[in-house]
């Protein structure tokens, strides 16, 4: 199996941006408008710009003033 090819950064920004819009005209509605691709490209566009993820296990245990750790992905080895 191949590697999906990797988006152009214009890309990636227009289809965040575009799921932004949807989003932001059409509200609720919207965001049932959102296409995964444009879900993944908002991600990663976040993740760019330094938000850190907090996966859902780790959140369920931390209380909401204590710090999480950064958590190491298979990257990080």
């Amino acid at each position: 199996m191949t590697a999906p090819a990797r988006l152009a950064e214009a890309e990636m920004l227009d289809r965040a941006a575009r799921a932004v819009g949807k989003v932001d005209l059409y509200g609720r509605r919207g965001a049932t408008m959102v296409s995964l691709d444009e879900v993944e490209a908002m991600a990663i566009t976040l993740a760019l710009l330094g938000l850190r993820a907090i996966h859902p296990a780790a959140a369920e245990y931390a209380a909401p003033d204590t710090p999480l750790n950064p958590l190491k992905g298979p990257a990080d080895v």
